[in-house]
């Protein structure tokens, strides 16, 4: 089996997925659109999330 993020690597190369692997984002935000950019992020491999909503 491939691993999740194979397209991803083919795409980026391995070692544009090392660093998406070992970035860390803030949403700030998850309502209606935050949540398909947090949705977005993580399949792309973004590794570390701050995740921050008010309500």
């Amino acid at each position: 089996m491939l691993h999740a993020f194979s397209r991803t690597e083919l795409l980026i190369g391995p070692e544009a997925l090392e660093k998406l692997a070992g970035s860390k984002v803030a949403v700030f935000g998850i309502g209606g659109v935050g949540t398909f950019v947090v949705e977005g992020l993580v399949r792309a491999g973004v590794g570390r999330f701050v995740l921050v909503d008010d309500d």
